[in-house]
């Protein structure tokens, strides 16, 4: 034990120290640390966070997926957004971006040419609706559109449509889910306005993502008898 008035070292069952004489004072054991006990809280108090975490992650959960399914059932409304939003503005990519690449790729090998002769044929019917509203509306035209009726394929009418897309179209990736829409298309313009009708707007859903059928598929299927 150490001397309270020299410092120095004796042994522990020395009574007086060793070098200066003076009495020795056992030494009283240290209580725990503040530090340790702290430690013990924060153990207790991790574990509580942890929990909260676990709910809230739980409550993320719960919300995304409704969220997520708010989200995909307006998805085909989306494909027919942008096909408004591409027409109006003459813009050539959106448009082209409504179709899936199992299409332009078949269109690619067995139509066409080259890239850019499948693309000008695939936005030729924006490039003529654009040319058509701004005959009867003006150059100013606005597009708006209302969806009056929506309905999609059962399980079976949906493989019927994959077989049509494998078999005529060579596709590889097939459509989860085929929803038909009778949507009308409305210009308004300094010169008039005018309602284009579709009544069979077809979008297909394929890996998550929603697309516009191309024209020339669902005529294919119309003909198997299974239109809705």
């Amino acid at each position: 034990m150490y001397c309270d008035k020299c410092h120095k070292q004796s042994p522990e069952n020395f009574i007086t120290c060793a070098y200066c004489g003076a009495e020795l004072s056992p030494q009283k054991k240290k209580a725990p640390s503040k530090f340790v006990k702290k430690q013990g809280v924060r153990s207790r108090l991790s574990l509580k966070n942890l929990l909260a975490i676990l709910v809230c992650f739980a409550v993320v959960l719960v919300v995304t997926a409704l969220f997520t399914s708010l989200f995909t059932a307006i998805k085909p409304e989306r494909v027919i957004k942008n096909f408004v939003k591409a027409t109006q503005s003459a813009d050539g990519d959106l448009y082209y971006s409504l179709y899936d690449d199992n299409v332009k790729k078949y269109k690619l090998n067995n139509r066409y040419f080259a890239e850019d002769e499948t693309y000008e044929q695939m936005i030729l019917p924006m490039k003529n609706s654009d040319a058509f509203y701004t005959q009867k509306c003006g150059e100013e035209y606005k597009l708006t559109y209302n969806i009056k009726s929506s309905s999609t394929l059962t399980e079976e009418q949906t493989a019927v449509f994959n077989d049509v897309l494998e078999s005529n179209f060579s596709y590889i990736e097939f459509a989860s889910r085929v929803d038909v829409i009778c949507v009308d298309v409305i210009a308004k313009g300094d010169k008039g306005t005018y309602t284009s009708q579709y009544n069979d707007f077809w979008c297909m859903k394929i890996k998550g993502k929603w697309y516009k059928v191309d024209k020339n598929i669902y005529t294919e299927y119309m003909n198997t008898e299974n239109y809705p």
